[in-house]
């Protein structure tokens, strides 16, 4: 792969807020902080493109489950791959976001 294909080309940023399961956000909190030399927004971002490349639409349960708003700066074309996912499984985006994380956290964690 070139660099020329590493690189990511800007693109509109749009900031939504969302209910995001606490224990998911704290847990991708840690990663940004301690792991990664990433935003919490990009990572979510990264696991919405992961989501919307495989499709795995699993809906979680957590009995202890607590919503938390967060304004997250998404990319337009993440935006756009949760908009497609919504209209063809007819879940909302907010819970699309939170199964994107739950997709992706453990494997984030590993590495």
């Amino acid at each position: 792969m070139s660099i020329k294909n590493r690189l990511t080309k800007k693109e509109k940023l749009i900031q939504k807020t969302m209910n995001i399961d606490n224990d998911l956000y704290e847990r991708i909190e840690k990663l940004a902080k301690r792991k990664y030399d990433e935003s919490i927004s990009r990572i979510i971002n990264a696991c919405v493109y992961e989501l919307a490349e495989t499709e795995n639409i699993n809906i979680y349960e957590n009995e202890n489950e607590l919503l938390v708003k967060h304004t997250i700066i998404f990319r337009q074309s993440a935006l756009k791959e949760l908009e497609r996912l919504r209209k063809k499984y007819r879940i909302s985006i907010y819970k699309l976001v939170n199964i994107a994380i739950h997709n992706v956290i453990d494997e984030l964690e590993e590495k």
